[in-house]
């Protein structure tokens, strides 16, 4: 009798354990496991031995830099570089490298390691976290993200120190800032320890050895880790996948485009790029548009920006990189798919067909829903932000709202105003930095179970008008 109590006990909890995990759908382990992260990294940014002498900080103030160090973003509330020590920079650059690859695409390269097979939820979460449709090849493609990850990092690491060394400063301490910007960079997370005062690399803008490396470490995380693997398997144009073409065209017209547009606005203006040399304000120019994309680097005063560079900048930064990537943005692929789509519309055309190919119903359903939420978002985190700094001047309207695309955009890039924000404010931006990171359409779906069996029944189509 007791065997046979015991025996039911364990069918109960076996039974209780399947019901728990059956609702920890692959957009939810998502959410919590970069929770999870986050929370870990708070903790170990409390601890005495990661702030420097008489610059402890408060949780709320660890949880924001944890949270911009893993949802890559690079907004700070104070100065990494003055404020944390080695160790504490230890852990911030190991929470840019966890953001940055995505938590599931470095546990599944382990398993790959150590001789595992990948199970089924794993494997859905890993295409999750990397915005990959297919699941064949999972296992592949982690190895080779680590190995194209690993390799672009310390050859950017190679020459980040030299370019340290150039501007004086001793080997040792070159080699541990060319380690923290390369990772950084490729991670598009934005944080440097150059400056104790926090002003990024605006002292640095006339190294373009430097300025040079970090763009392309920069362009590299933000093409995408699908993008990469397809280019290194097919080096011919032709016969790359139509996801990769379109991301690469789109990148070059944003980061060129936008580069130009740029250097127009700002050739006269003596306070940013104006008293540079041509060669200077062009290498610049060009660094700015693709920070802009998510990393966060700033090479110019951000205040000092003339209207029309601003609204770029912040354009750019909504637009963001490209799926899978270790940028954020809605994605140039979003941008794409809605240009397309607007272009047949005008052209009363019922399909778009690009490469020999359909655009599906299901993918632009997926990026209208994607730019509305990401203004829903920020629609809604302004209306608080706005609120919580009511004693802000009118001025600082468009600070704040600078600082919120940059930190739903995971880029980083900063006006000067997150360290005065209050309490509110910051937590507002850690929320858009959490749901920037995972996606807003992700974060909405997590709350619906899976879906089922689809309906046979076919219903009239409505006619609305719009």
């Amino acid at each position: 009798m007791r065997q046979r109590l015991n025996l039911n006990d364990s069918i109960l909890t076996r039974s209780r354990k399947n019901r728990i995990f059956a609702q920890l759908t692959t957009a939810r382990i998502l959410l919590l496991g970069f929770f999870a992260v986050i929370l870990l990294g708070t903790l170990l940014l409390l601890l005495p031995i990661s702030t420097k002498q008489g610059k402890r900080i408060n949780f709320i103030d660890a949880l924001f830099t944890a949270t911009s160090a893993t949802c890559v973003t690079g907004l700070s509330v104070t100065p990494t570089a003055g404020t944390f020590t080695v160790f504490g920079q230890i852990i911030i650059l190991a929470l840019i490298q966890v953001g940055g690859l995505g938590f599931m695409t470095i546990t599944s390269f382990f398993y790959s390691m150590l001789g595992r097979k990948l199970t089924l939820r794993r494997r859905l979460s890993m295409s999750e976290d990397m915005s990959q449709t297919s699941m064949q090849g999972l296992k592949n493609i982690a190895i080779k993200i680590m190995i194209i990850a690993l390799g672009s990092e310390i050859i950017g690491v190679i020459f980040l120190t030299i370019g340290f060394c150039i501007q004086g400063i001793p080997f040792g301490k070159s080699l541990w800032f060319g380690i923290f910007h390369s990772i950084s960079a490729f991670c598009n997370a934005g944080f440097d320890i150059v400056s104790i005062t926090g002003v990024s690399l605006i002292e640095y803008n006339n190294n373009y050895l430097i300025l040079l490396t970090l763009a392309l470490l920069i362009g590299i995380g933000g093409v995408g880790f699908i993008v990469l693997v397809d280019i290194s398997e097919h080096k011919i144009f032709s016969k790359w996948s139509l996801h990769t073409k379109v991301v690469i065209v789109m990148t070059l017209i944003l980061t060129f485009g936008g580069a130009f547009i740029f250097w127009l606005a700002e050739r006269k203006n003596g306070a940013t790029i104006g008293n540079m040399s041509l060669f200077g304000q062009w290498v610049n120019s060009y660094f700015h548009a693709v920070s802009c994309r998510t990393a966060g680097f700033a090479c110019i005063p951000m205040e000092e920006l003339t209207n029309l560079s601003l609204s770029l900048s912040m354009a750019l930064m909504f637009i963001g990189t490209a799926p899978g990537s270790t940028g954020g943005g809605i994605k140039v692929t979003t941008l794409f798919i809605l240009v397309v789509y607007v272009i047949a519309t005008l052209k009363q055309k019922k399909e778009f067909v690009i490469d020999k190919k359909s655009i599906g119903t299901n993918t632009l359903a997926k990026a209208a829903s994607t730019l509305l939420l990401a203004i829903l978002v920020l629609f809604i985190s302004s209306t608080v932000i706005f609120a919580a700094e009511s004693k802000q001047s009118v001025e600082n309207m468009v600070p704040l709202m600078f600082e919120q695309i940059s930190a739903y955009s995971t880029c980083g890039l900063s006006m000067g105003i997150t360290q005065s924000m209050s309490t509110l404010g910051k937590f507002m931006l850690i929320l858009d930095m959490y749901l920037g990171r995972i996606g807003a359409f992700t974060f909405f779906m997590s709350f619906y179970k899976s879906r089922k069996r689809e309906s046979k029944i076919k219903y009239p189509e409505a006619s609305i008008n719009v």
